[in-house]
């Protein structure tokens, strides 16, 4: 847990910053098709920002699979191409007629590079599915797969349909749109999750009958999907019987998909799983379609919320929190570049494991130790992989193995917090039992604001170190927050702050595509202040009352401080500007005097600017000790631009280590060149 002193703090923090390459996102999951022609099928893929060429490459699945059950690697089996940046799809022809093939697709920002190596691209995307009839969406084809709707038209609830192949059949027997659903796993009780922000749920239950025994689920067969009018859902098995044969099976499968969709579309196929072989059965053989027009049959399938208001809902009791939150939390050790090992807390947001925490307990380390504690009292141990940090908002995401599914936590609707509301603090601090235990602290929302730009929640549940990156959670178990700060000092007690679930909601979808290259921050304390862009690499790393200081992750950088100041006005606004100039320098002087430092001198201080929106650039160097380098910094000062009506001032201070490369100068200047006061 991060520890805030709310006095003025001194800004003398030595850090570095490198070039930083475009960040490009992993690729979605290219779709092949084929074209109607012998031999050709068509590659596409969205755009990803930034690319300036794609490597493609395609495979022949009957060989793949040849290579892949002798055990081998059959990456090398793909062939591969490069295609500009400025398209999307790529027709691949001269193949063998009638062949199932996959693909992958690269993303690089590097000119003229061909093949799978080299830097500069982004992570292969995930395997395509493999050839698909073009859609025609028109008459007689489904609007959402493009695929022919069967004889007999889309299934309805209660319809039934059999395969020609080898008398399996299906039978729809509900729909609906659960607000949470339970999910059971081997040693856990049952587990009830809700929906990401910004989705939702349809859970659709149906019975199989096989012809062999086997697992009776919605989603046995390969090409069983559930596609929408606003993306491919995510599918949820909930409940599946393992049946004998000719004997009816029960499965429902959840699917979570856009808030926005209006439309949603199951295929479904059939498969099976024999016992005394191991062997398993799928096909490509759609048996129907079922469609559910998600906001006009109300009678099949009604809508609910994504945000449930806390007035529908029960509170749980302390078991069932227990049993809620704790499978879904996580105790994180970070080891940085510079060999400093951290600790904190996380907790998981999405079935397939997206974790949040705090960037100060990742920092800049590429992966991070994960421990989850399972009900049963059991520490498993997981590595997590850090997919982005955020550069305002002390927020990362980690993604956990996608090798199983995950208990979650739903993020609540912070707007709808209040002051006096009840919540508990929970996370892995250095007061749990061996490390090894989460705890929780009991308390209520003490008030709600805005801290810098990012919006936070005061709370007076004791957060200890360890509970950074944890979550607070509310009486019915959803996140409210994510436990950030505590402050220090001799006449406060007990004040600590978690980053409002709101800002988790609107900044994760950057995050877990690696975050923003830049972000422009705007302090609004008092309705009026400055703006500065901030590099990729750096974060906002503290913060009080007047001043706030941006720190990159490396060490031969100095951090740049920017801090506000109360002015009186007088007659002349030159004057004024004077006065700020001499009062900041004298501010740094009397630091360097009381801290020892070895080195502040100014070296020059030149007044810039058009006639009456004038600042000062004074250019100073300084070594606050011995082994430390000496540094060359740039301090603006500058007066709000609506002054005297808006009475303050600003200043913005930066450098860099002598002797460093020129790409930190160009870093240092264009954060100074960016500062509108």
């Amino acid at each position: 847990m991060r520890l805030l002193s709310p006095l003025l703090f001194a800004i003398i923090v030595i850090a570095s910053i490198a070039a930083t390459p475009a960040v490009l996102v992993r690729p979605d999951a290219p779709q092949v098709h084929t074209t109607g022609s012998a031999g050709e099928i068509v590659i596409a893929w969205s755009p990803v920002p930034g690319a300036q060429w794609y490597t493609v490459g395609w495979v022949n699945w009957t060989d793949a699979k040849a290579v892949s059950d002798s055990g081998e690697d059959w990456l090398h089996l793909f062939t591969y191409t490069t295609v500009p940046g400025n398209v999307s799809s790529h027709v691949v022809k001269g193949l063998d007629g009638g062949e199932d093939h996959y693909a992958i697709i690269r993303a690089t920002d590097v000119a003229g590079v061909d093949g799978r190596f080299g830097g500069g691209y982004s992570p292969w995307s995930e395997w395509s599915s493999p050839a698909q009839p073009v859609g025609r969406h028109g008459d007689g084809y489904c609007p959402i797969t493009g695929l022919p709707i069967p004889e007999g038209g889309y299934l309805g609830v209660g319809d039934t349909v059999v395969s020609d192949y080898d008398g399996d059949s299906f039978t729809l027997t509900s729909a609906s749109a659960p607000e949470r659903i339970p999910l059971d796993f081997p040693d856990n009780p049952s587990q009830l999750v809700s929906p990401r922000s910004g989705q939702r749920f349809v859970q659709v239950c149906g019975t199989f009958r096989h012809k062999s025994s086997g697992e009776a689920a919605l989603a046995l067969g390969q090409s069983t999907v559930m596609d929408s009018d606003a993306g491919v859902g995510l599918a949820i098995h909930t409940t599946h019987d393992d049946v004998q044969t000719q004997t009816d099976g029960f499965g429902c499968e959840v699917w979570e998909i856009p808030a926005t969709a209006q439309i949603a579309v199951y295929v479904v196929s059939v498969g099976s799983y024999y016992f005394p072989t191991g062997a398993v059965h799928t096909r490509q053989e759609e048996l129907g379609f079922y469609r559910i027009d998600l906001d006009v049959a109300p009678s099949v399938f009604t809508p609910t919320p994504t945000n449930t208001s806390a007035t529908s809902l029960s509170p749980l009791t302390s078991q069932e929190l227990t049993q809620l939150v704790k499978p879904a939390l996580a105790q994180i050790v970070a080891t940085n570049s510079r060999g400093r090992t951290r600790g904190g807390s996380g907790f998981v947001v999405t079935l397939n494991g997206l974790m949040v925490t705090n960037r100060h307990v990742v920092d800049d380390a590429e992966t991070v130790e994960v421990s989850m504690n399972t009900l049963d009292g059991r520490m498993e141990q997981l590595t997590g992989t850090v997919l982005g940090r955020g550069i305002l908002a002390d927020l990362a995401v980690v993604q956990l193995p996608e090798d199983r599914t995950y208990s979650m936590l739903s993020l609540a609707d912070s707007d709808d917090v209040s002051g006096a509301d009840e919540v508990t603090a929970w996370g892995y601090t250095a007061g749990s039992i061996s490390g090894t235990y989460p705890t929780t602290t009991r308390g209520v929302i003490s008030s709600k604001g805005v801290y810098g730009d990012v919006n936070f929640l005061q709370t007076d549940a004791a957060l200890n170190p360890g509970n950074s990156g944890g979550p607070l959670i509310d009486r019915y178990g959803r996140v409210v927050g994510v436990n950030t700060l505590k402050t220090v000092h001799e006449t406060i007690d007990n004040q600590g702050f978690a980053i409002a679930s709101n800002e988790v909601s609107s900044r994760l979808n950057t995050l877990e595509n690696g975050g923003r290259s830049t972000e422009t921050y705007a302090n609004r304390k008092h309705d009026y202040g400055y703006s500065v862009i901030i590099p990729s690499g750096w974060y906002l790393h503290r913060e009080n009352a007047y001043c706030t200081l941006f720190q990159s992750y490396e060490e031969s950088y100095t951090g740049t401080s920017l801090c506000t100041r109360a002015i009186e006005p007088t007659a002349s606004r030159s004057n004024d500007l004077d006065k700020l100039s001499d009062d900041v320098w004298d501010d740094w002087r009397y630091l360097a005097v009381d801290e020892g430092w070895l080195l502040a001198q100014r070296t020059s201080r030149q007044k810039v600017g058009t006639p009456g929106q004038e600042h000062y650039r004074i250019k100073w160097r300084r070594q606050t000790g011995t082994g430390v380098c000496i540094s060359d910094e740039t301090l603006i000062v500058a007066l709000s631009s609506s002054y005297p009506t808006t009475t303050w001032g600003f200043d913005l201070n930066a450098g860099v280590c002598q002797g460093a490369p020129a790409t930190l100068l160009s870093v240092r200047d264009d954060i100074l060149n960016s500062f509108r006061p």
